[in-house]
């Protein structure tokens, strides 16, 4: 006779019917909707939206509009318990949450206020150096075992002074000593304080802790939508990047799309009207190019209407003319190509005999490799002042190295215009970059050099090969993933290149505007003859070349066998 077993796993319960606090949830997110479609028809009826034009009017106000039929949708499918609506509905909560704490922030002016902050850290920066320190017992207490007596002792002194330099950097007066109430965190309190004041802070501080709190209640609720394990899972990961997903949309794929749209008009800030489409208009003047020929005995060439003459070259007796109808385009972007074609033999080549040197066993080695990172990790603007003194002709010690090294010889050598000669300005950008980016290529070398095969360098030394042989034969074909994933930023980091110009040259040279391309998109955007639209179009298509270079590098890369494994 066969025995009936009973299986122990338990069987999920479905609830028939959503419980009250989902209701009242239902009922908050039918609340957003209406709000959102409220929302969006008042943005119908604003007359100008930052003098944009229609277009970004009407896409901003199907943005919130969708946001609020997902909303509903929300609601609609929690009320039959189905697992997507609460999803919908913690995403929807979320996002109201987030958008509702930055819009606090700026009520508060706490956008503002960074400027105020980074003021008081530096009036206070002496007290930081508590975190140096307090990481030094902190490490000291953790390089001794688990059962030593001191190491506790050691911990406790390290997180004190750490807690003594942040209180202190936060509480100590910055602006007036005689003022105890002057402190970083007394005035952000008060300036907090003073902002709440303001009826519509409080409400979008209680609604945007509202929102928080219902998501908060829908994470909580998976045993009413009888949740899986692997939904649990999915959930979970997109809740945790939903944040970075805000932020990204809201400070990088909102401005580039805007910008792609701002392309194809004539967009300015300083007018009052709202732009016009020019289609294509942009990208024509940008783009536009035109030829023609020249005998030995003409003298001007007939160029296209509002073009002028960019470069011309001589075959046989025939001369060949370029126009363009913005030519300091073109010449910022040959000067770009000129720039890389210097920053990658300056910047690769002395990274990898640096990473050869690095990788030896020799005393020391651990903090001359960080040594030479700490370059890629400077703010450009130190640097770019350290160096303007090193260029500086009369009193830079580029200049005084150079005539002590000639001087030896017998030779006196002038002193060199390094910001201010057109000729030699591009060089000089491209050693501090250089300078600059070779402690990053150092270090991905130097992993590359610790991930060859020992046995294979024991084995080219049995068979008698010398040090040079071994590193042509297996160092470089070892390295070539290393290699082009160096050549690759670098050449994207020379073609975006902009910092290093306008830190080391703003000041100095009146024809700074051809030697980037990026810094003549600067010129344009933000210059004395601003064209935002133009600006944009520039931006464009400054992505596409850096995208199809890209590209090219890694359909001509000989590594893709390391790719593909």
């Amino acid at each position: 006779m066969a025995t009936k077993v009973s299986s122990s796993i338990p069987v999920p319960t479905r609830h028939s019917t959503p419980p009250m606090i989902l209701w009242a949830i239902i009922f908050w997110q039918v609340i957003v909707g209406i709000a959102c479609l409220y929302g969006a028809s008042q943005v119908l009826q604003i007359e100008r939206v930052f003098n944009l034009g229609d277009f970004v009017q009407y896409f901003l106000a199907t943005l919130i509009s969708l946001f609020g039929l997902a909303s509903f949708a929300s609601a609609a499918l929690m009320t039959r318990l189905n697992g997507s609506g609460r999803l919908i509905g913690m995403a929807v909560s979320v996002i109201v949450g987030i958008l509702g704490l930055f819009y606090l922030a700026y009520l508060l002016g706490a956008f503002i206020g960074i400027d105020q902050l980074a003021e008081g850290i530096y009036a206070n920066i002496v007290y930081l150096w508590a975190l140096p320190i307090g990481y030094v017992f902190l490490w000291i207490g953790g390089r001794l075992g688990e059962l030593n007596r001191v190491r506790p002792l050691l911990e406790r002194v390290g997180w004190a002074i750490i807690a003594f330099g942040v209180l202190a950097a936060l509480l100590v007066p910055v602006w007036d000593p005689n003022d105890l109430t002057s402190g970083l965190l007394i005035n952000g309190i008060k300036a907090f304080i003073a902002g709440m004041a303001n009826l519509t802070a409080i409400l979008v501080l209680i609604l945007s802790l509202l929102a928080l709190a219902v998501a908060r209640t829908l994470v909580s609720m998976g045993d009413v939508f009888d949740e899986t394990p692997s939904e649990r899972d999915t959930w979970q990961g997109w809740l945790f990047l939903l944040p970075n997903f805000v932020s990204f949309m809201l400070f990088f794929a909102g401005p580039l799309a805007l910008s792609f749209y701002l392309s194809f008009t004539d967009y300015t800030p300083l007018r009052q009207t709202e732009p016009n489409i020019v289609g294509f208009a942009n990208y024509g003047e940008l783009l536009s190019l035109s030829f023609d020929t020249l005998s030995a005995n003409d003298e001007a060439p007939e160029l296209a209407q509002f073009h002028r003459e960019l470069a011309r070259f001589q075959v046989g007796s025939t001369i060949y003319v370029i126009g363009a109808r913005d030519i300091l385009f073109w010449i910022s972007l040959f000067q770009t190509f000129r720039y890389c074609l210097m920053l990658l033999p300056l910047a690769i080549i002395p990274a990898l005999l640096l990473a050869q040197l690095l990788n030896s066993k020799l005393p020391g080695m651990k903090f001359f490799r960080a040594v030479f990172f700490i370059p890629s990790v400077a703010a450009v603007v130190g640097i770019a002042l350290i160096w303007r003194w090193l260029y500086d002709p009369v009193v830079g010690f580029i200049n005084y190295a150079i005539n002590g090294i000639v001087g030896i010889f017998g030779i006196s050598s002038p002193d060199i215009l390094w910001l201010t000669d057109d000729n030699i300005l591009l060089l000089a950008v491209v050693i501090m970059a250089a300078w600059q980016v070779i402690g990053f290529n150092t270090v991905i070398f130097l992993a590359g050099l610790q991930g060859i095969p020992k046995e294979l360098q024991e084995a080219a030394t049995v068979d008698g090969a010398n040090r040079v042989q071994r590193f042509i034969a297996i160092t470089l074909p070892m390295l070539a993933p290393s290699t082009f994933f160096v050549t690759v930023t670098t050449l994207i980091a020379g073609l975006q290149a902009f910092s290093e110009p306008f830190a080391l040259i703003s000041d100095n040279n009146p024809t700074d505007a051809k030697l980037t391309a990026v810094y003549y998109l600067y010129n344009t955007g933000f210059g004395s003859n601003i064209r935002t639209g133009y600006a944009s179009a520039i931006a464009w298509v400054l992505f596409v070349l850096v995208f199809l270079v890209t590209v090219i590098q890694f359909r001509l890369s000989n590594s893709n066998a390391a790719y593909q494994d």
